[in-house]
């Protein structure tokens, strides 16, 4: 194989049958020695946050002795990217070895049970066999779908398990409610482990509290009162957490406090299960952790952002954060989305902030018509004009936009990544 063979096999659409159960992924990891069963975990789970979360307990761990996989999704620049150990990618010569010999068991798997294994299903098994391989002391395993049945949840009890927020995304494999969808993100909740979520109410609070108690786990909920921001601007956020004072992370947006408490709730609990982390670990992780895409300036001149906000409640959060950070601020918005979602709707959430928008699809295939939705908002009265291809948001970035204009790109992670990779390098 070469890595382009790789990409196609786990990074295209392929696989059949209605997962129901994780028996074919159960299959799959006994033909390669059941790996996950060497390895140690904080799995993941939540419907935004997941990356960020991961991104500041990696870096918490990176601060340690502790040799650390990373598994997330999806990617920005190359596929590489969700694969890593110690914050550096699987090299493309590992990732092609490993996924060969992932392939054998695959094609045995799928010939016995006359079905087609999902790629993410194989990705995973090439990330769970590399760590295993290269003898990992603790794996940060991101869902990349719900949690019951995500293929990452082929793993036995983990260390700790996070659910980082309980938004209406996914709906047609994990439900029509918050509710639906908080009981499948809960599957990941095993027996004994130790539990740590977002702030929940309600009907929300009650699922997971079930969940935990049935489980033997332990649960812990992040409460809003306990974060204090001291400054926040596009260069970071000063902030205070409980007994940890002047806490600096770079990334912006009152959403990341969130994500850095969880962080911190993660490696309190691996400090009590007596692996070697101290608070001096915990704030150096947290202001050196960066991930990219979310909340990203890019540029200061004009201002560029980059979100990856795709769904209601990663919206809502962006119009959120925005008004905070730049009050009676108005904004270029650069958005492209899957014609599956939503749009019209996360648009509207935005739309008294805008000075312009520019509409491109994020994806030949599935991105939205962006002419179509710019007529569209020409009709509810904003000011649109569509983009046939990201090399026209480049031009209108560098040639085309005032100084003190500030461009914000949401809606798609592939569009972001796009962007990104044009601007920066």
């Amino acid at each position: 194989m070469n890595i382009a063979e790789v990409i196609a096999l786990v990074n295209t659409n392929r696989g059949n049958g209605k997962k129901e159960n994780l028996n074919r992924m159960h299959l799959l990891m006994d033909k390669l020695g059941n790996p996950q069963k060497r390895l140690k975990f904080i799995h993941i789970a939540g419907t935004n946050g997941k990356g960020t979360t991961a991104a500041f307990i990696a870096s918490i761990l990176e601060e340690t002795s502790l040799k650390t996989g990373l598994f997330t999704s999806p990617h920005l620049e190359v596929i590489n990217e969700r694969i890593k150990i110690d914050q550096q990618n699987i090299s493309d010569e590992a990732f092609i070895q490993f996924t060969e010999r992932v392939v054998l068991s695959v094609e045995e798997v799928e010939l016995e049970l006359s079905e087609k294994l999902y790629s993410f299903e194989i990705l995973t098994a090439i990330a769970l066999l590399y760590f295993a391989e290269q003898e990992c002391d603790m794996v940060i395993l991101e869902t990349g779908i719900g949690g019951r049945l995500d293929s990452t949840n082929v793993i036995q009890s983990p260390e700790v398990a996070v659910i980082t927020s309980i938004g209406l995304d996914h709906m047609a494999m994990l439900g029509n409610t918050a509710e639906d969808i908080a009981k499948e993100k809960a599957g990941i909740i095993k027996n004994g482990s130790t539990v740590i979520t977002c702030f929940l109410e309600g009907s929300l609070r009650e699922i997971f509290k079930c969940k935990a108690t049935q489980e033997r786990a332990s649960l812990l909920m992040i409460n809003p009162k306990d974060i204090e921001v001291v400054s926040a601007s596009i260069k970071g956020q000063l902030f205070r957490y409980k007994d940890f004072k002047k806490l600096m992370i770079r990334m912006i947006g009152e959403h990341q406090l969130s994500n850095a408490a969880i962080a911190i709730e993660v490696a309190i609990a691996l400090q009590n299960k007596g692996y070697d982390l101290t608070d001096q670990s915990i704030k150096a992780g947290l202001e050196k952790a960066f991930w990219a895409g979310r909340m990203e300036t890019l540029l200061e001149d004009p201002i560029v952002i980059t979100d990856g906000a795709h769904n209601e409640q990663g919206v809502a959060l962006l119009s959120k954060n925005l008004r905070t950070l730049f009050p009676d601020k108005k904004f270029t918005f650069v958005v492209g989305m899957m014609r599956d979602k939503a749009y019209m709707d996360m648009i509207k959430r935005i739309g008294d902030l805008a000075n312009l928008f520019i509409t491109v699809s994020p994806d030949p295939w599935r991105g939205f018509d962006a002419e179509t939705v710019a007529s569209d908002l020409r009709e509810r009265g904003y000011l649109a004009r569509s983009a046939k291809q990201t090399f026209e948001i480049i031009d209108y970035i560098q040639n085309k936009a005032s100084k003190d204009e500030m461009i914000i790109v949401f809606g798609s992670l592939y569009l972001v990544g796009e962007l990104r990779k044009l601007l920066l390098h």
